[in-house]
């Protein structure tokens, strides 16, 4: 995209952004605010982010042309309530820190032009379902709620012991904590249970992220709009990397510029128009176009061009331009 016209640079305008700032242009993810991926150096999933083991031993699977892999069985844990014998942290303090900066290329990264997006994967719940099994870790919260706000402790101390090492070798401008808590209709959970137990261990680790300077950003699949006000005014999140499915335009009316809204394209909702049959160029361009348009209004919003097909790439810078144009238009 062209930004001679401009007088911020990518990098100043997505700076601005994540501090809550009026911003220039329209600013999109990979412009001025690169999202570090696959991470290599450490192992929240298995090395490359493809099959393997992670550094707690979980077994993960992974497709040719899947995005990611899946934890898959034999799990570690049968009985939350074995935790204390049966799972082993990662040694952080000697793990070789300045090699995994080299191999997710942190001493080639350009800082000049770019902020560093810097991605730390298996929340508290994703890590338990890691563990137990996807069942098993729901189930989890009911019948020993007290056993996993002891595990949640424990594994939020051992988060913020990670993000002390990011800060140090990697120097990240943002981080991107993944801890997916929704299906495509909901959450997984009530509400009661995410405040009772996840509310106030995220929100040490989103405090601890606050205490190095470094921005945090929430990234959660599925339909969690239920806790998003809670999430910004009592986390103090910078930023929600969530789907369009929560309804961007409806929360922002709630949040208003408290925080930023990077949201991936609604690609679900053209997928279902591809195997119909029903989608044709002039459909994905104008789909696009008034997503996009829509979830500018009032700013703090990061359009998210990743996760879609290659086929489609082009198109979707194409339109993500002339959305950053006719935008521009509309404050002269």
């Amino acid at each position: 995209m062209e930004r001679n016209v401009y007088m911020l640079t990518p990098k100043e305008n997505a700076r601005r952004l994540f501090n809550h700032e009026e911003t220039e242009y329209l600013p999109v993810m990979g412009e001025g605010i690169i999202n570090n991926v696959p991470v290599n150096g450490y192992y929240e999933r298995p090395h490359g982010g493809k099959g393997g083991e992670d550094w707690f031993g979980v077994h993960w699977f992974w497709k040719e042309g899947e995005p990611a892999p899946m934890p898959v069985e034999p799990y570690i844990l049968e009985d939350i309530a074995d935790w204390k014998d049966v799972v082993h942290f990662p040694d952080l303090d000697g793990f070789d820190w300045e090699r995994a900066a080299i191999e997710d290329r942190i001493p080639v990264f350009d800082r000049e032009n770019n902020l560093l997006y810097q991605m730390i994967h298996n929340g508290l719940m994703e890590r338990l379902q890691n563990l137990l099994g996807f069942e098993n870790g729901l189930c989890a919260l009911l019948t020993d709620p007290e056993e996993v706000a002891e595990f949640f402790d424990a594994l939020a101390d051992y988060k913020c012991r990670l993000i002390d090492y990011l800060a140090i070798y990697y120097k990240p401008d943002v981080i991107c904590y993944h801890d997916d808590w929704g299906t495509q209709r909901g959450l997984f959970f009530s509400p009661e249970t995410w405040r009772s137990l996840l509310k106030e261990p995220t929100k040490r680790i989103v405090e601890h992220v606050h205490s190095k300077g470094i921005k945090f950003d929430l990234h959660s699949c599925g339909m969690i709009r239920d806790i998003v006000p809670e999430i910004v005014d009592d986390l103090h999140v910078d930023a929600l990397n969530i789907m369009a499915i929560n309804d961007i335009p409806a929360l922002k009316k709630i949040t208003g510029t408290k925080v930023v809204y990077d949201v991936f394209l609604d690609t679900q909702k053209y997928d279902v128009m591809d195997a119909a049959g029903t989608l044709t160029e002039e459909k994905l361009r104008q789909g696009i176009h008034d997503e996009v348009m829509e979830n500018a209004r009032g700013g703090c919003y990061l359009p998210v061009p990743l996760l879609v097909r290659p086929e489609w790439q082009e198109l979707i810078i194409d339109e993500l331009k002339k959305c950053r144009e006719e935008l521009m238009c509309r404050q002269l």
